[in-house]
């Protein structure tokens, strides 16, 4: 049977009629994507050149964008100021932890090799939310969204060094340390000054706590008021290697990775 009238499909992008669209507002991202190409100044005769507009046309893009605060006039000049950024940043406020950490998440592990996560805590529990794996064979098998006992996993231990005094306290008080391991630590004590000792040296690294022969090194990820709201780790299969050689070769890109992170975590 024939169809009388064919319907677009629900995902069919419209396409917008020319009427439609503001071609001021065009030229006017167009001028901030020429301060993008590396340009740090223009002129009304460069603008004019550069998008191909009259001079007058020129003078209003510009002038436009200055009372508005994102160029500064020096001059015959115009230059970017840091206002320009909260168009970017606006970006990156509608985005969740895993969306903005994934980029880094997946440079980091082809820098190191080796699987990369980003964890956060429920009560005892430290859930992993993003989570990239190296192409190498031999790899340690966590799905996003696996929980582990914060205590024996060193992005557990980042964020429970992470807590305030009081709900660290708490925690210790209620939490149930089972020896998963002959390494684990399960004295509420130990475990305590070991979360003192995480928060003074900013990192965490946990060798065969949580599973004999595996390890992780950690860092917190802090938000723009200071507050960790999320770890990032990295787990391996341990080998031949110690605490010294993890530390040496895996914490200084962890921290690059984090810092990178927390940058976008703060803006927001």
């Amino acid at each position: 049977m024939p169809r009388s009238q064919a319907t677009p499909a629900d995902d069919t992008p419209e396409i917008p009629k020319k009427e439609e669209l503001l071609d001021s507002l065009t030229k006017g991202l167009a001028l901030l994507r020429l301060y993008a190409s590396g340009v740090d100044r223009l002129t009304m005769q460069d603008v004019a050149e550069q998008l191909d507009v009259t001079r007058a046309a020129a003078r209003r893009l510009l002038l436009t964008l200055a009372h508005n605060g994102y160029l500064a006039q020096e001059g015959r000049q115009f230059v970017l100021t840091p206002r320009v950024m909260d168009l970017g940043y606006a970006y990156f406020a509608s985005m969740n932890l895993p969306q903005i950490a994934r980029p880094y998440l997946q440079a980091l592990c082809a820098e190191v090799s080796e699987s990369c996560s980003i964890g956060m805590l429920d009560r005892d529990a430290v859930v992993l939310v993003a989570r990239e794996e190296p192409s190498q064979l031999l790899r340690v098998d966590m799905a996003i969204g696996r929980r582990m006992p914060a205590y024996a996993h060193s992005l557990g231990r980042v964020l429970l060094a992470g807590l305030d005094e009081a709900t660290r306290s708490a925690y210790l008080a209620d939490a149930e340390l089972r020896k998963l391991t002959p390494f684990t630590i399960d004295s509420h004590k130990v475990l305590g000054r070991k979360l003192e000792q995480v928060a003074v040296d900013g990192y965490c690294t946990l060798i065969s706590e949580l599973a004999d022969g595996f390890a992780g090194v950690s860092v917190p990820l802090h938000d723009q008021t200071g507050k960790v709201v999320a770890g990032l780790g990295i787990s391996m299969v341990l080998g031949s290697r110690d605490k010294a050689y993890l530390e040496q070769h895996f914490l200084p890109p962890l921290q690059a990775a984090a810092q990178k992170i927390e940058t976008i975590l703060k803006a927001r």
